[in-house]
């Protein structure tokens, strides 16, 4: 799981939407916090889905799924077994 974690905050990092500097706790709000808007999120979806070799679901694009590095790893986690 640490290393999913790792794979978006640096994938958030490359793609310009967080300063290198920046760090990101596990429950941070991507969206409260300024780091992702809708369009952000298209492309972190994307992004996930060619890393993790996975498709999204449409029932599981909710805030919970998305908002939070612990969110998307959850998310990922039970879509990659």
């Amino acid at each position: 799981m640490e290393q999913i974690k790792n794979d978006i905050v640096n994938y958030l990092k490359a793609n310009s939407f967080m300063d290198n500097n920046s760090s990101l706790e596990d429950d941070d709000s991507l969206t409260q916090n300024g780091i992702i808007d809708s369009i952000g999120l298209l492309e972190l979806m994307d992004y996930i889905c060619g890393k993790y070799s996975i498709e999204i679901p449409e029932d599981m694009l909710t805030p919970e799924n998305f908002d939070s590095l612990q969110g998307i790893t959850n998310m990922i986690t039970k879509l990659a077994k």
